[in-house]
């Protein structure tokens, strides 16, 4: 009796940790050790992004490192991090994993100017001016932020980059789902690549409750393990 008490106990154990793992594994795709938020479901980029997924291919690489640009064939739209209503978006990772980078891919957000602002819409409504920032908060209590600074403008600035305390912004060109709108490679090296990591959050400037930016793509460099799905090409 005491014993197929236990075995109960040990096969509810195994099946509660598989399924935690599982939902690990739909969260990420892996090669190597870089993993790409997936885009098969809207858990992730749950907001809707600025029209049809334009891509030519699944993935986007850019200095090394791929992106995960494509969902599934029945997305209308590329889709991006939620980030309105002055959210933060905490990455789905384990807790206590080591993180080295976060990788971002980011558009400008037509809905936004300074239009919705009394004061800055004097300097007119086709400059922006966004902070993009990423806080890590480490299993002992201690967060860091890094912070990038995007200039949303609606003409070719061409390229250039910017970069401080582990924190770079890139811009690529223009963004080719979303007609005369710059798109970025924006990247964070951890500044305590030896600690545990809790969480990791991704936050973005406001106007109201409007996000000035389209997140819609994230990359992580880690050699530890998270759970994943290997990368895959269709």
């Amino acid at each position: 009796m005491m014993k197929n008490w236990l075995k109960k106990i040990f096969l509810t154990a195994v099946m509660i940790l598989f399924s935690f793992t599982l939902s690990w594994a739909l969260n990420w795709e892996k090669q190597g050790d870089h993993y790409f938020l997936t885009k098969n479901n809207r858990d992730n980029f749950s907001l809707a992004g600025a029209g049809p997924n334009k891509f030519a291919h699944k993935y986007l690489k850019y200095a090394g490192v791929n992106f995960l640009v494509r969902g599934v064939d029945n997305w209308a739209d590329y889709g991006r991090l939620n980030l309105e209503g002055n959210n933060m978006f905490s990455l789905p990772i384990r807790g206590g994993m080591k993180v080295e980078q976060v990788h971002l891919l980011a558009g400008g957000n037509y809905s936004n100017s300074y239009e919705h602002d009394g004061l800055m819409r004097l300097y007119g409504d086709k400059y922006f001016y966004a902070t993009l920032s990423v806080i890590f908060v480490y299993a002992d209590g201690v967060y860091q932020e890094l912070s990038v600074p995007v200039f949303w403008d609606w003409f070719r600035i061409g390229h250039g980059a910017w970069s401080k305390h582990g924190a770079r912004i890139e811009s690529l060109g223009e963004n080719p789902v979303r007609k005369n709108c710059n798109m970025f490679h924006i990247s964070f090296i951890n500044p305590r690549l030896e600690e545990p990591v809790k969480d990791i959050l991704i936050m973005d400037s406001w106007i109201d409750d409007r996000p000035f930016s389209d997140i819609f793509a994230v990359t992580l460099k880690s050699a530890d393990i998270l759970e994943a799905t290997p990368k895959e090409e269709k």
